[in-house]
């Protein structure tokens, strides 16, 4: 309860039970408890600060206790998976950012420049590949296939990625992870 600090001016008042109480000593026991002192409020004081003390009180602490919790071990593992994070369903993005804080704008972004990396890397791969020249009859077909399959996946990797980033410039709340547009479009329909 970091609000609960000791001052000689303009003392923090605590209510509990609509009775008044001031604070006048916090006692440290090992690293994780720690005790308070109070004393009944004096009365011609003006407080500094106010708590009530009570069971909403103590929910809003347990909550923000169990958030610093998660938050202390899953936000950086979070912020790792970030580009991945980004590819995910806007909402499953709106909930992830809800819970952990992670930007669903900023893994979004960082998704689609690694879908911009993989595009290239796809599109020098398949010339690579097809400025190769191959001597086996059956290695040519094989190869036209590998070629028309990078084709078509290099045209679905670029118009996800317009869509995507178009729905990031238009500044939307939840912006589209990979291939949603293809719902609001098949949905269109």
């Amino acid at each position: 309860m970091d609000e609960w600090d000791v001052r000689h001016n303009r003392k923090t008042v605590v209510y509990i039970n609509d009775e008044a109480w001031c604070l006048v000593e916090k006692q440290f026991f090992g690293k994780k408890e720690v005790r308070y002192i109070l004393d009944p409020w004096p009365g011609m004081e003006i407080p500094g600060r106010m708590i009530r003390y009570g069971e909403e009180y103590v929910s809003n602490r347990d909550e923000a206790l169990k958030r610093m919790r998660l938050e202390s071990w899953l936000y950086p593992v979070l912020y790792v998976l970030k580009p991945l994070i980004g590819f995910l369903p806007s909402g499953v993005k709106a909930k992830i950012e809800n819970v952990s804080g992670v930007s669903a704008r900023e893994a979004t972004m960082i998704s689609i420049l690694v879908e911009i990396f993989l595009f290239f890397a796809s599109a020098i791969f398949g010339l690579v590949i097809s400025a190769d020249g191959v001597p086996a009859h059956n290695a040519i077909y094989w190869m036209g296939k590998i070629v028309f399959i990078q084709i078509v996946f290099l045209l679905l990797l670029l118009i996800d990625m317009l869509a995507r980033y178009g729905s990031y410039l238009r500044d939307e709340g939840r912006p589209l992870g990979l291939f949603e547009w293809t719902w609001s479009w098949i949905g269109r329909r």
